[in-house]
């Protein structure tokens, strides 16, 4: 027996209450009728006392009676467990594909459908799917939303240590850098592993590239090798803060990675991009020091908000210790975890800003320690016509796809089978039934018991 609500049984302390009304037993003495009054003493008492029980049958009742109020307070119940029939799990796969997915996976999908298991459709909401929806075309489809999230969204909805069967192609432009642990016993059928090469040409750093890729791995090859224009960057931080350092040490992870040259406070040009590292407002001479239709990256001022979060970058979570409160009249390119926004994006006629509301800063981030920070930064610094899609692995194109011995990483070390499930029964319903009738019959014994008194 369990109990939901334990500090009932606190109750139980009640019991001493009977205890002392028995043993504290005070009769009041009886009058006799005598012929004469000298023989009693002056001293003569009116009433006797003894301490002992005389009354076993009520004391036990009254007991009892407060240890199951006791325990119903607690709120007992049983649990009772109610073994499955039949297998229960899922099966995940794209309604828009449904079709075709059940077609050449028939005998499987029949056979998982036998032992019990449902059709859901892989995507937002997990919509439940019948053998007639192949039938019908399927047109509502998120292409934005990537594996990972879903596969963990699933933990909402499957119940832990379920088996579930996922149909889906191992695509990793599909996946986040971070496989999420499930609750669930992922079986995954790959589909579309025809060894396919696609080629194509990106565009990278101020370069062309011929990229060739296939489901192992992709390969870029530059096209040419000119002479591109040395990028020209303006730094200005606050007097005794490291911030500067760090965004120096990835200007030259960036340019040793794409083989430009780049150019720190130059002395006597504009500058291409600058970056303004302290609260102050950001000065005249130091804006009008970037070139026309440049770059500038300027820390916000403002009230400071410490408090526990992370910034959501690239799939990967980074902490975040410390903020500046932000408006919401620029666009957002990076927020927190509860949707305030950390880095903004502005663009005017003659200068493209973005608004920093933390800073470079390992008291306030751990961006400056995490491999990401280069690649936040790389946008900013090498110019690109869709920052959104900047790099190489983000092309539609990419063949590469998840190997089947990393299907293990999404698994807990230990899955729970589901093959009996539990039921709760309360029983606090029968506990104040039981003292119901108890009480009754107390009273009944009790009103007995001082008529028989009367009486003698």
């Amino acid at each position: 027996m369990h109990f939901l609500s334990p500090i009932g049984l606190l109750a139980l302390a009640g019991l001493i209450v009977p205890l002392i009304i028995h043993l504290w037993n005070v009769k009041q003495g009886k009058t006799l009728k005598i012929g004469s009054i000298a023989l009693l003493g002056e001293n003569s008492k009116a009433s006797a006392k003894s301490f002992k029980i005389n009354d076993w049958l009520l004391f036990l009742l009254r007991c009892l009676l407060l240890g199951i109020l006791a325990f119903s307070l607690a709120k007992p119940y049983l649990k009772k467990i109610i073994p499955t029939e039949k297998e229960t799990g899922w099966i995940l796969l794209d309604s828009a594909t449904f079709k075709e997915v059940f077609k050449s996976n028939k005998n499987t999908i029949d056979s998982l459908l036998n032992k019990g298991y449902e059709i859901h459709d892989f995507n937002v909401g997990f919509k439940a799917l019948t053998l007639k929806d192949t039938a019908k075309h399927q047109s509502e489809k998120f292409d934005n939303i990537d594996y990972s999230d879903l596969l963990h969204a699933a933990n909402q909805f499957i119940p832990a240590g379920a088996s579930v069967y996922l149909f889906a192609d191992r695509r990793l432009t599909r996946f986040g850098d971070e496989l999420p642990i499930l609750h669930y016993q992922l079986n995954w059928i790959p589909l579309n592993q025809t060894d396919t090469i696609r080629s194509w040409i990106a565009g990278y750093a101020g370069k062309k590239y011929e990229a060739k890729s296939n489901p192992s791995n992709t390969t870029y090859q530059d096209l040419h090798s000119g002479d591109e224009a040395p990028i020209k960057i303006a730094i200005h931080q606050a007097p005794g803060t490291p911030d500067g350092k760090y965004v120096i040490a990835a200007l030259k992870a960036i340019g040793s990675f794409t083989n430009r040259k780049i150019v720190i406070n130059p002395p006597a040009e504009k500058a291409d991009i600058g970056f303004w590292l302290s609260a102050d407002a950001v000065a005249a001479n130091f804006k009008s020091s970037i070139k026309t239709n440049g770059t500038l990256f300027q820390y916000e001022n403002g009230k400071i908000i410490e408090e526990p979060s992370f910034i959501k970058l690239d799939g990967r979570h980074i902490k975040l210790s410390k903020r500046i409160t932000s408006s919401d009249s620029a666009e957002k390119i990076l927020t927190d975890s509860f949707g305030n926004a950390i880095l903004t994006e502005e663009k005017t006629k003659n200068l493209h800003t973005f608004h920093f509301y933390s800073r470079f800063n390992p008291q306030w981030n751990g961006l400056v320690w995490d491999g990401l920070f280069v690649k936040a930064l790389m946008p900013m610094v090498i110019s690109t016509e869709n920052t959104a899609e900047f790099g190489f692995e983000n092309n539609a194109a990419d063949q590469r796809r998840l190997s089947a011995r990393r299907t293990v990483d999404f698994q807990p070390g230990d899955i729970q089978s589901t093959s009996e499930n539990t039921q709760n029964v309360l029983l606090q319903p029968l506990f104040w039934a039981v003292a119901l009738l108890i009480f009754v019959t107390e009273r009944i014994l009790s009103f007995r018991k001082k008529t028989a008194d009367v009486k003698h």
